[in-house]
């Protein structure tokens, strides 16, 4: 139970117990979206503007784990469909 603690303390506030999560997984089933083409910047904004987490494809990890700012909680879309 610890480890699921753990992880969920990544995506919901713990003074709030709220959580705002970003889909970024589109790219999988429609193709690349204007204003998505450079994901560091795309989660950059997602988080300076309040997310706790972003939903994103396995292809895209890299973009958003650990980078700069703020840490966001990551939910990795495993499947491509």
């Amino acid at each position: 139970m610890i480890g699921k603690m753990i992880r969920l303390e990544r995506i919901i506030d713990r003074n709030s117990h709220r959580t705002v999560i970003i889909p970024m997984d589109h790219g999988v089933t429609v193709g690349p979206i204007e204003g998505l083409a450079d994901m560091r910047t795309a989660i950059s904004k997602v988080v300076a503007g309040g997310a706790n987490a972003i939903l994103m494809h396995k292809g895209i990890v890299h973009a958003g784990h650990r980078g700069t700012g703020k840490d966001v909680g990551l939910i990795v879309h495993l499947s491509g469909s």
